[in-house]
C-alpha cells in the first residue's frame, strides 16, 4: 500500500482589513518623551491588534493573536503595555514597545466583554460573556479571585480605588458593588428594567449608565450627605468655604489624612439624580476623555451624541442665569417668595448637549481627547472598515464637524464577493460593493497598489496580459479596466438582471459570462476606436459572438482545461455539461438538494467538483458523468455541520482542491483518496471567496470578516494520520471548570484560573520530574552510603540525560528548574490538579527547597494552596506531618524575614515621599505668596 504525501500549508500574509468591529478603539503612545496619543491608535484586526499612526496612515506594530477574534482591548496608564481579550476567554498583555506577548491568561470559558486596568496597573480585571469578573495580578502574573453574581453577560468593569472596590455592570440589568478586600458584593444597584450596555464614572461620584433603549440615568454614589436640595455649584461653595476656614489644619499633613478616611468610611449612598437627553432607541457606548471634559454616546446609527461637562465656572454662571429667569418669573406673576430661591441645576443643566456628530458610516467605536484650550479630537472605528478623525473646538456653540484625518485605503467598505490571481501571480484582484482593489506584494506583505471605483461588484476575471480587468455587476453589466492608467476603458451591458458569473473562453480570445437572466453569452476581445481621446488611440471592448438559453439562472460556469467541455450549475440544482464547440449536453449532474454555489474542473480533465448549499461537495466523473464520493463536512465537533459551501479551487496538476465555506474554515482534500488533509483556521467569519496562484504556491481567499488571506505552501511534509490526531484531540478538547476546593462554601468567589490543555501538559510534566527525582534521589543516597562504607570516593553514577539537558548535576536542582518553569498563571490550576500522592512528594521537594533558602516566595504560595486543598487528607496523614511541622518552622521565618524587609523598605520610601512633598507644597506656597503681593503692589517689600 503507498502512501501519499502531501507538503503543509501554513497561514500567509493578512491584507485588505483595517480595523474589525469587534473591539473599541484605544489610543496609545508609543514614544514615553512625547505625548503622540492622538496619532497613534490600537484596533482589532481580526485575530490580531493593528497599531495606527493617523497621520502618516502607515501600520506601525501587529499584536499577533492565534485562532480566536479580538474582543476587547484596553492599554495601561503607563502606556507600555495592552491588554487583549479574546473570544475564547483568553487574556493576553502585549508590550507596546516590541509587540511581544507578555504574559497569557485563561480565566473565562466565553469571550472577555471588558478588560480595565487599575490606576497603577497593577491589576487587571475582566468580565465575560459567562456573567464572572476574575481579577488579575499583572505584575505577579497570577489570577487572584473570581467573582460571582451576575446573571448575564458583563458589560463594563470600573476600579473605585478610594474604596477599593470594583464596580460591575451586566446585561442582567443589576450593577453591583464588589469589597476587593473582603471579596464579596456589599451593593446592588437594582431598579433598571433595560439592560445595561455601558457605565463611566465621573470626578468620583456621578455614574452615568447607558441602558437598551431611550435612557441613560445618571446616580450619586459613595456621597457622604445626599442633600438634594444643594445643587453641585452650592457644594462646591461650600466646601470651598471650609477649605479655607481651616486652611491651618488642612496644611496638616496628618489631620488632611484622618479627614479622608472619614469619608471614605461614611456609610454608602446611592441616589438616582435624572437623564440626560437621548433619542436613540440604545445608547450602547458611553466615552468620556481623560480629563473629563466631554461625553459621548453612541447607539447601532451614524449619529454620535455629545455632551459638555461643565466646569466649576460655567455651571456658577449657568446657575445665575437659571435664578435670574426665575426671579424675573415670580416678579411678573406677583408672587410673595421671591426672595426664596431655591433654583438649583438639574442634569441636563451639568451636562450641555452639543450638536452631534453625523458621521459617514455606522460608529462602532471612540476615543476622546481634548486639550488645555479645550480642542477636541474624536477619533472613531466604523463599521465600515475605517477609522476617522475629526477636531472641533469646545468653545464655539454650533460646531461644522469636518473630518481632519482618516484611514481608509488598505480595505475595503465592504465584505469582499470576487477575488481574481493573475496569470503571473504578482497581482491579486479583489472586488466589493462599491470598489475594486489590485493588491501586490510590497517587502513582506500585500498593499493596494490600485483602488478602481466600481457599484455592486459580483465576478471578476484578468484580461490576458494582466494589464486589464473585466468586473460582472448586479446591474448588467461588463466593465472592463485599465488596471495601469486607473480607468474605465469601457462599460458594456450584457445582461438584463445580474451578472453572476464570467471566465476566460478557450484560447483567451474572450469571455463567456452567465446571468440570472437565464442566458449564457460568448464575447469576442476586439479593440475600439477611443473617440474622447483620440481617434488613434484604441482601448479594448467585447463584441458578442453567440447567445446560449438556458431553463434556469446560471449561478457559475467554468470551462475544462482542454477546452472541449462547459460545465454551467443552474438554480435547479443540476450541473449542465456542454461540449463547448457545439453547445450540445454532454451529460447532466444530479443529486445536490441545493443549488450548486460553486465548481471547478481538474487539469487533466477528469474530475469535476461541486459545492452546494446542501453542505455537501460531490466529484464527479468528467468522462460518464458518475458521481465517485459525496463528501459531508464536518464541525470542530465531529458533528454534521449546517453551514453551506461557498467556494472550490483545484490546485494546478493535482487532485488536491480546497473548499472554503460559512463555517469560516478552509479545508483540503483529496480527490482520489476522497479523505480532508488539513483544516486551516484563522478567518472569523464566513468565507465568500477564493483564487490558486497559477503555480499552486499560495491559495487566496476573502471573508465577511474585510480580511484578505494568503495560505502558503511550505516545504514541510505533512503526515496525515498526526494531522487527523491533532484534529480529534482539538475536538475532544472541551474546557471545564476547576474542581471545588474544600473549605470553600462562598459561592461568590472562585479560583480565577480554568482548566487547559496546557495545564494538564504541566501537570504531566511535573509529575515526571517528580518520578525521576525520586528515582535518582534514591540512587545519589546509595552512592552516598556506598561511599562512606568504602570511606573513599567511587565512581559517580551515570548523570541522567535531562540533567545535561537542563545543565544541573543534583536531582533537587533539576526539580527546581522544573518547578520554575510552571508559569504563575497556571500555578494553582496546575496544583489543583496534581494527584494527591505526588502532591505529597512535591510537598517534601518543597522541604529541600526552603532548607537551601531557596524562593522563598515560591514556596509559600505552593505550601499554603496544598495545605487549604487536601486539609482533610493531611490531617489525617501521620507520615506528613513532619513535613508540615518543618514547613511551619522553617518558611514562616523566612517569610517574616521577607515580610520585614519589604516593611522596612517602604516606610523609608514613604519617608522620603513625605520630605519632596513637603518641599513642593512649601515651594508651592512661596510662589503663590509672592504672586498675590505682586498682584496688590506690594513689590517694594
Amino acid at each position: 500500500m503507498t502512501t501519499t504525501q502531501y507538503l503543509k500549508f501554513c497561514p500567509g500574509k493578512i491584507f485588505g482589513i483595517v480595523a474589525s468591529s469587534s473591539a473599541a478603539i484605544v489610543p496609545v503612545n508609543l514614544n514615553e518623551r512625547i505625548n503622540l496619543k492622538d496619532n497613534f491608535f490600537a484596533v482589532p484586526a481580526c485575530e490580531n491588534v493593528y497599531i495606527w499612526n493617523l497621520r502618516t496612515k502607515e501600520k506601525t506594530l501587529v499584536l499577533n493573536g492565534e485562532n480566536s477574534i479580538v474582543t476587547c482591548l484596553i492599554a495601561d496608564s503607563n502606556h507600555k503595555n495592552i491588554a487583549v481579550g479574546y473570544a475564547d476567554g483568553t487574556v493576553r498583555i502585549f508590550s507596546i514597545q516590541d509587540g511581544e506577548c507578555i504574559v497569557s491568561f485563561i480565566g473565562h470559558k466565553t469571550a472577555v466583554s471588558c478588560l480595565i486596568y487599575e490606576n497603577d496597573s497593577s491589576r487587571l480585571a475582566s468580565g465575560g460573556k459567562d456573567s464572572e469578573i476574575v481579577i488579575w495580578d499583572v505584575i505577579d502574573e497570577t489570577g487572584l479571585f473570581r467573582l460571582k453574581g451576575h446573571k448575564g453577560p458583563i458589560s463594563k468593569c470600573l476600579f473605585y480605588q478610594p474604596k477599593n472596590c470594583l464596580i460591575s455592570s451586566s446585561k442582567d440589568t443589576y450593577i453591583k458593588f464588589w469589597d476587593l478586600d473582603t471579596q464579596h458584593c456589599f451593593y446592588t444597584l437594582v431598579g433598571n428594567q433595560l439592560e445595561i450596555l455601558d457605565i463611566v464614572l465621573i470626578k468620583g461620584t456621578k455614574l452615568i449608565c447607558g441602558l437598551n433603549g431611550q435612557k441613560i440615568r445618571v446616580w450619586n454614589i459613595f456621597v457622604e450627605n445626599d442633600d438634594s436640595s444643594d445643587s453641585p455649584v452650592t457644594k462646591k461653595l461650600k466646601a470651598n468655604l471650609q477649605e479655607q476656614h481651616d486652611l491651618n489644619l488642612v496644611l496638616d499633613e496628618g489631620l488632611m489624612r484622618d479627614e479622608n478616611e472619614e469619608i471614605y468610611d461614611s456609610k454608602f449612598k446611592s441616589t438616582e439624580v435624572g437623564e440626560l437627553s437621548y433619542t436613540e432607541n440604545k445608547a450602547a457606548s458611553i466615552i468620556v476623555d481623560p480629563t473629563e471634559r466631554i461625553i459621548a454616546v453612541h447607539g447601532s446609527t451614524k449619529f454620535l451624541w455629545l455632551y459638555k461637562i461643565l466646569n466649576e465656572e460655567e455651571m456658577r454662571k449657568r446657575l445665575r442665569k437659571k435664578r435670574a429667569k426665575e426671579a424675573k418669573r415670580k416678579k411678573d406673576a406677583d408672587e410673595d417668595d421671591c426672595d426664596n430661591d431655591e433654583t438649583s441645576l438639574s442634569v441636563d443643566d451639568e451636562y450641555q448637549a452639543l450638536k452631534p456628530i453625523q458621521l459617514i458610516s455606522k460608529i462602532d467605536s471612540c476615543c476622546i481627547s481634548v486639550d488645555e484650550t479645550d480642542i477636541a479630537k474624536i477619533t472613531a472605528l466604523l463599521k465600515n472598515n475605517t477609522v476617522v478623525q475629526y477636531e472641533f473646538d469646545l468653545k464655539i456653540k454650533h460646531n461644522d464637524y469636518q473630518v481632519s484625518r482618516s484611514i481608509s485605503m488598505p480595505g475595503h467598505r465592504s465584505f469582499v464577493r470576487t477575488v481574481s490571481c493573475s496569470s503571473d501571480g504578482y497581482s491579486i484582484l479583489s472586488a466589493c460593493d462599491q470598489s475594486v482593489k489590485i493588491w501586490r506584494s510590497f517587502s513582506e506583505e500585500q498593499k493596494c497598489a490600485t483602488t478602481l471605483p466600481c457599484d455592486a461588484s459580483l465576478c471578476s476575471v484578468f484580461v490576458p496580459g494582466n494589464n486589464h480587468c473585466i468586473i460582472g455587476t448586479k446591474n448588467g453589466k461588463l466593465n472592463i479596466f485599465d488596471i495601469d492608467k486607473h480607468e474605465l476603458v469601457n462599460s458594456i451591458d450584457a445582461h438584463d438582471g445580474f451578472v453572476k458569473c464570467i471566465c476566460l473562453s478557450p484560447g483567451q480570445v474572450g469571455v463567456t459570462s452567465g446571468g440570472s437572466d437565464k442566458e449564457i453569452k460568448f464575447w469576442d476581445f476586439e479593440l475600439v476606436r477611443d473617440e474622447k481621446q483620440s481617434e488613434s488611440r484604441k482601448m479594448l471592448s467585447l463584441s458578442i459572438k453567440r447567445t446560449l438559453q438556458m431553463p434556469e439562472e446560471t449561478l457559475c460556469l467554468k470551462y475544462s482545461p482542454d477546452g472541449k467541455k462547459l460545465a454551467i450549475a443552474l438554480l435547479d440544482s443540476t450541473v449542465q455539461v456542454l461540449f463547448a464547440d457545439s453547445l450540445k449536453l454532454a451529460f447532466s449532474l444530479y443529486g445536490h438538494e441545493f443549488p450548486v454555489s460553486c465548481l471547478d474542473i481538474s487539469h487533466d480533465n477528469s474530475l469535476i467538483i461541486t459545492g452546494s448549499s446542501d453542505r455537501t461537495i460531490r466529484i464527479w466523473s468528467m468522462e460518464f458523468g458518475s458521481c465517485n464520493k459525496r463528501l459531508k463536512i464536518a464541525n470542530e465537533k465531529g458533528l454534521p455541520n449546517d453551514k453551506s459551501i461557498t467556494c472550490l479551487q483545484f490546485l494546478p496538476k493535482t487532485h488536491l482542491f480546497f473548499s472554503g465555506s460559512k463555517d469560516h474554515l478552509v479545508r483540503q482534500w483529496d480527490a482520489d483518496n476522497f479523505q480532508k488533509i488539513i483544516t486551516l483556521k484563522g478567518h472569523q467569519n464566513e468565507i465568500t471567496a477564493m483564487a490558486v496562484h497559477p503555480d499552486g504556491t499560495f491559495v487566496v481567499t476573502a471573508s465577511k470578516d474585510r480580511s484578505i488571506r494568503t495560505w502558503e505552501k511550505t516545504r514541510e511534509p505533512l503526515i496525515l494520520q498526526e494531522q487527523q490526531e491533532i484534529e480529534a484531540e482539538e475536538r475532544e478538547k472541551e474546557t471545564e471548570d476547576l474542581p471545588t476546593v474544600p473549605g470553600e462554601v462562598n459561592k461568590e468567589v472562585a479560583l480565577p484560573g480554568m482548566k487547559t490543555p496546557q495545564t494538564i501538559r504541566t501537570v504531566d510534566q511535573l509529575i515526571e520530574a517528580l518520578e525521576l527525582y525520586e528515582v535518582e534521589a534514591k540512587q545519589l543516597k546509595e552512592y552516598e552510603l556506598q561511599c562512606e562504607k568504602a570511606d573513599k570516593k567511587l565512581p559517580p553514577p551515570p548523570t541522567h540525560m535531562l540533567f545535561i539537558a537542563y545543565h544541573v548535576n543534583t536531582p533537587i536542582e533539576y526539580m527546581k528548574k522544573v518547578a520554575l518553569k510552571i508559569k504563575p498563571s497556571e500555578l494553582e490550576g496546575v496544583l489543583l490538579h496534581l494527584p494527591f500522592n505526588y502532591a505529597l512528594e512535591f510537598l517534601k521537594v518543597i522541604t529541600e527547597f526552603v532548607d537551601r533558602g531557596w524562593e522563598t516566595e515560591f514556596c509559600e504560595k505552593c505550601v499554603t494552596f496544598l495545605v487549604r486543598v487536601h486539609f482533610d487528607q493531611i490531617s489525617t496523614n501521620q507520615s506528613i506531618r513532619p513535613v508540615i511541622n518543618k514547613l511551619k518552622e522553617k518558611l514562616f521565618q523566612q517569610m517574616h524575614h521577607i515580610r520585614d524587609a519589604i516593611g522596612f523598605a517602604k516606610v523609608v520610601s514613604n519617608l522620603h515621599l513625605r520630605t519632596i512633598e513637603s518641599q513642593e507644597d512649601i515651594s508651592t506656597m512661596f510662589s503663590e505668596l509672592m504672586k498675590k503681593r505682586k498682584e496688590k503692589g506690594w513689590n517694594d517689600l
